[in-house]
């Protein structure tokens, strides 16, 4: 069941900062449901707290996935239109919205690459599967080209500027799913970098 939610979670977040592909009602509805899958799973890791670099992410998470929500509310057109700001106030808001989003974004991928180990052995076991030691480097290897990827699609596609414009077209349907994959590279490198990490932590 864990694993079934992490595969809903990671699904919901691919697609939530695309509101050009998802259009604006689904966008809203589908934050939704993160909130709901989201918030159950961090329910279940805080009830076992430690100072950790993990706990430290989820710590962030948690503060970014407040002001997501909390600011997502109160510019929301269909799924819980209850504020409907106007004027300056609306773009402020608006704009906090996006920034926290962002970083939100980026900090779930480094989340998920804490919890990726633990998912793909528990996958493995479930699959009566061994992967030869050797394939570790291909792994490896494979970890550090999705690192230059994503870091690559953050800053020459400017995902930035474009999550901040995301009204605007991007070239028809062939820009909007261009996007869509750099926002899964960028994604991909930040579930990589946490497993280097902990690569690096078990050879101390």
């Amino acid at each position: 069941m864990r694993i079934l939610l992490y595969i809903l979670i990671w699904a919901a977040i691919l697609f939530l900062p695309n509101r050009l592909l998802t259009t604006e009602p689904i966008h809203e509805y589908l934050g939704l449901i993160f909130l709901l899958l989201g918030g159950i799973h961090l329910v279940l890791v805080t009830l076992r707290l430690r100072v950790t670099p993990l706990n430290t992410v989820n710590s962030v998470m948690l503060i970014l996935l407040l002001v997501v929500i909390a600011t997502g509310i109160m510019i929301s057109l269909y799924a819980v239109p209850i504020v409907r700001l106007r004027g300056l106030t609306s773009i402020y808001v608006h704009g906090t919205h996006l920034a926290a989003a962002v970083l939100f974004y980026l900090i779930v991928g480094i989340h998920a690459g804490f919890h990726w180990r633990v998912i793909w052995n528990g996958i493995l076991r479930r699959l009566s599967l061994r992967i030869p030691e050797g394939l570790s480097r291909v792994f490896d290897a494979l970890g550090i080209l999705l690192i230059i990827a994503g870091l690559h699609a953050f800053v020459t596609t400017h995902i930035y500027e474009k999550i901040l414009y995301e009204h605007l077209s991007f070239g028809g349907i062939v820009g909007t799913w261009q996007y869509q994959l750099d926002l899964a590279l960028i994604f991909a490198a930040c579930m990589s970098a946490p497993l280097f990490f902990e690569r690096l932590r078990m050879r101390k």
